[in-house]
């Protein structure tokens, strides 16, 4: 029998030679033998017996442990009974599992090491692993419960039982977009470099060890191919636990230093999570080669150069059909993901994907920060790789060819060099001062232009004071161009420019068919113009026209052309900023949020990089950003964004223009939807003051008088409320807005049936079941909200079973429209309270339950919503009818904690979730 020593001596020959075929290996033995006879004679004693072992087919039958083996399940190891297997990793298969001494009654994870491990090395290792564990307690990481050694001598970890998906998959079938992809990511980053901080490297990050929850919290799994940093040798040898280490890590994730045995760092999980990032972000991986040929992958690992992110949308990668399926699981088109990848983030995996160690990021924190500066729009620390670099880089691989060329090179061109450069410097600068000059004498020329134009629009077009509306001088603005468009310069663009100014002022005032004429025939001049930026300017503006008419795809086009045609250079940023805002009208108009999100802020880093913004363009793109948040549906950064925005328009005397009309009234319906309309009516009306300031109400929208009179009724003010939807109604038919009157009449129908006036209501419905059967489609989520309605008349004349009838039939419309999800909990609400009503408290209690947990998942938290409290309210009700009194009380506190800042402490509801929580019961809701 071999001892350690002579194992240690003999091991490195022992591997040598079984990478020989046999003529090799006997002729290089009888080598050894003349230098070493008895290291010789051990060698061919273990090489006879592995030739036995093989012929007996030893090791090639199943484990004597198999992972998945049914025998186990019901077996106790330690005191963990296995009841199911859950899956099998490199070191060892993992099991559901229920805790059976009666101390812990929920299920864990417990891992086995499997057979092949156990052993001089496999036990110690799987301690160690435990040991590791025990010292990471983060959020984002599973825990470890217990550790030990089964009677039959198996080592096991019970580890917390994580439910969820893969993040790739997560990320896919939710169709995130790049930035809620990166902020999930920064949860894996910030659990990685919570790891080493205690001086632990995992080593094996991939999809399969990232799990995200159904609420979107991030696990990290499986540290036990991890290493102590402290122990490692730094000398890249493979010692027992590297070798086995690398057995179960994952090749198309692993680091360069990983394939080559080179030491394991921080940098080595950097690598990891680079390509785990590229395949969130492309779908792809950075190393893409046939897993199956090792060499290949290998060699793609250690030395070929990933793909920037940005290029595998491009038309020279991959198929179309590819590129447009990707893109869609990234709720995004293969063009817009291109932008969105290129520049940054293609530099941040660069800097992550390095196959240096030492060039990549040196912390994961580093990389983190990186990628937070993107989310935030602030310059990043990793700069693109510069020709300088890729030189570097070059001469490194090929010093002594390059460095005779170098030598040679010189002696030729020493003598001219100097001149030429100089030469040619000077030249450049002398064609930039004349671009730059030409550049300035152009923009004086427009702002003298569009000045004399607006001096003569607000004095010589009116003589006498005769008052004129804004079509009226509008027209004479064009009249104006026309006429002096003769007289123009040939040439010139200032004809261009005043044409896209008075077209952008028709499209303010919603006369989208005369700013498409004007800004059709901007966009034909320029396009004889030598100005690049009068071309990009007048496709940009023509696109934002285009869109307002449907044409989404060709109003795209007409953003990108314009983009196109603006180099990066300084006295380009306003007219980029000028492109990047119509880009995110254009995808607003066609209801991509995130898109025009991405557009706005671009615009807005873009400006700030430059310096070159102005009170007046801070406060369009501020509100621009509230608009696209509140259109995203992130209520909680577009009530911020639109604080800031309404700071900039009173700063700059624009408080009560018609832009911050529209500012209050989407400011407020952000805050209704949060569920807060006692601060939302403060909004709307202060919308509805701006537009009426003749003491009317006929120069504000139907949409906004409707707003506000559902926003007042929420607060239980009827006979307000009731104004302002006769109002709106009548100013919807009078105006033939049939789209706007619709909302209305449900606010009219509501308030009559709350008033008693049953007959009415029952006309208006009548009338308005036959305007939607005309106007919207099947599943539109208003025919849900007429089956509601109509409910609720049943129910006020005492119709019960067609009442119950009518809200089944809402809410299954609802559930079957991918539009009517945000109206769901609010029709289970009524329902819930329909079936009060009707001595049914168990039914009562699930559409309660229901709508509170929908709710609640919806809501931001720290946020407080009426509708959240009224579910709660009713909940309780249903909880004290079913005889759960302690169940009901905790409903009542917490509807009466959403009640009263939201509806103010003197509301039915909250009066009643206040004594209901003290006992004393309380009035019915009224929805």
């Amino acid at each position: 029998m071999l001892d350690r020593e002579r194992w240690l001596r003999l091991s490195p020959h022992l591997d040598r030679a079984l990478e020989m075929d046999a003529a090799a290996r006997s002729a290089w033995i009888e080598v050894l033998r003349e230098s070493d006879a008895g290291l010789a004679a051990d060698l061919e004693l273990l090489l006879a017996e592995e030739r036995l072992a093989g012929q007996r087919n030893f090791l090639a039958g199943e484990s004597p442990v198999a992972p998945f083996s049914g025998s186990l399940a019901g077996q106790t190891i330690g005191v963990y009974t296995l009841i199911a297997p859950l899956g099998q990793g490199g070191m060892g298969s993992v099991w559901r599992a229920r805790r059976s001494d009666g101390r812990f009654d929920g299920e864990v994870a417990v891992k086995l090491l499997n057979a092949e491990l156990v052993g001089r090395t496999g036990e110690g290792r799987f301690r160690r692993e435990g040991n590791i564990l025990a010292r990471l307690t983060h959020p984002n990481i599973a825990h470890l419960i217990d550790a030990g050694v089964s009677p039959g001598g198996q080592p096991f970890l019970a580890l917390e039982r994580v439910e969820g998906e893969n993040i790739d998959v997560y990320c896919d079938s939710r169709r995130l977009g790049i930035e809620a992809r990166l902020r999930l990511f920064l949860d894996v980053l910030e659990a990685v470099a919570h790891a080493h901080a205690h001086l632990i490297v995992h080593r094996d990050v991939k999809p399969s060890n990232v799990l995200v929850s159904q609420d979107g919290r991030v696990k990290l799994l499986d540290f036990g191919i991890a290493k102590l940093l402290e122990e490692e040798t730094g000398s890249g040898a493979m010692t027992a636990l590297t070798r086995d280490g690398g057995r179960a890590l994952s090749p198309a994730y692993a680091a360069p230093e990983q394939v080559t045995g080179a030491p394991i760092t921080i940098a080595t999980d950097v690598y990891s999570l680079g390509a785990l990032l590229y395949l969130l972000l492309t779908g792809g991986m950075p190393a893409d080669a046939d897993e199956s040929s090792p060499a290949d992958l290998m060699r793609a690992i250690v030395d070929t150069v990933p793909e920037r992110p940005s290029r595998r949308f491009s038309d020279s990668f991959g198929s179309a059909v590819e590129r447009a399926a990707s893109a869609e699981q990234r709720a995004s088109t293969p063009e817009r993901l291109q932008r969105e990848l290129a520049g940054d983030l293609d530099t941040i995996l660069a800097k992550a994907l390095k196959k240096r160690p030492v060039e990549r990021y040196a912390t994961v924190a580093a990389l983190a920060e990186d990628l937070r500066r993107f989310l935030e729009h602030r310059p990043i620390a990793a700069r693109p790789d510069s020709t300088g670099y890729r030189m570097a880089r070059f001469v490194r691989r090929h010093r002594v060819p390059v460095a005779l060329a170098g030598l040679f090179l010189v002696a030729i061109v020493a003598g001219v060099a100097g001149t030429l450069v100089q030469s040619r410097q000077a030249h450049r600068q002398a064609a930039i001062a004349g671009q730059q000059r030409d550049f300035a004498l152009r923009q004086r020329s427009h702002a003298e232009a569009l000045n004399d134009l607006n001096s003569f629009l607000l004095t010589d077009a009116a003589p006498g004071g005769k008052p004129f509306s804004v079509g009226d001088l509008l027209a004479r603005a064009e009249k104006v161009v026309d006429s002096e468009g003769a007289a123009t310069p040939a040439g010139s663009d200032l004809d261009v420019e005043m044409l896209i100014a008075i077209g952008m002022q028709y499209s303010d005032q919603d006369q989208v068919a005369k700013a498409q004429e004007l800004l059709s025939r901007a966009y034909r001049l320029a396009r004889q113009r030598p100005e690049i930026e009068t071309r990009a300017r007048a496709a940009c503006a023509l696109a934002r026209t285009v869109s307002r008419a449907g044409n989404f795809a060709q109003a795209e086009r007409l953003v990108a052309k314009g983009l196109e045609l603006l180099p990066e250079e300084p006295q380009f940023v306003l007219d980029r900023v000028f492109c990047l805002r119509r880009g995110g009208d254009v995808a607003r108009d066609a209801e991509d949020p995130e898109a025009s999100l991405e557009s706005v802020l671009a615009a807005r880093k873009l400006l700030a990089e430059s310096h070159l913004g102005s009170a007046i363009l801070d406060m369009g793109l501020a509100l621009e950003l509230a608009e696209s948040y509140r259109i995203a549906g992130r209520n909680r950064e577009a009530d911020r964004a639109f604080a800031l925005a309404a700071e900039r328009l009173e700063a700059v005397g624009r408080g009560d223009s018609e832009t911050a009309a529209t500012l209050y009234n989407n400011w407020a319906l952000t805050v209704r939807s949060m569920g807060n309309p006692l601060a939302a009516e403060k909004l709307f009306r202060r919308a509805i003051e701006i537009d009426s300031q003749d003491a009317t109400l006929d120069s504000s929208s139907p949409a906004k008088l409707t707003n506000f009179g559902i926003t007042l009724n929420d607060l239980n003010r009827f006979e307000e409320a009731r104004i302002y939807a006769e109002r709106a109604c009548d100013l919807a038919h009078r105006r033939g807005d049939d789209v706007a009157e619709v909302p209305a009449q449900f606010l009219r129908a509501r308030l009559q049936i709350h008033f008693g006036e049953l007959a009415s209501a029952a006309q208006v419905l009548t009338a308005l079941g036959a305007r939607i059967e005309a106007l919207f489609p099947a599943g539109h989520p208003f025919r849900a909200m007429f089956e509601s309605t109509a409910g609720l008349l049943a129910q006020a004349r005492r119709e019960t079973e067609r009442a119950g009838e009518a809200q089944n039939r809402a809410i299954a419309m609802i559930e079957a429209s991918p539009q009517g999800q945000p109206y769901l909990p609010f029709l289970l609400i009524r329902r819930s309270e329909l079936y009060l009503a009707q001595g049914r408290p168990v039914p009562a209690r699930t559409d309660a339950a229901r709508a509170v947990d929908l709710l609640r998942a919806s809501s931001e938290q720290g946020t407080h919503s009426h509708l959240i409290g009224r579910a709660e309210l009713t909940l309780g009700r249903a909880l004290a009818a079913v005889g759960a009194p302690a169940e009901a009380h905790a409903a009542f506190v917490a509807a009466l904690a959403d009640l009263e800042p939201t509806l103010g402490a003197d509301h039915s509801d909250t009066r009643a979730a206040r004594e209901l929580a003290l006992g004393t019961g309380g009035p019915a809701t009224s929805l």
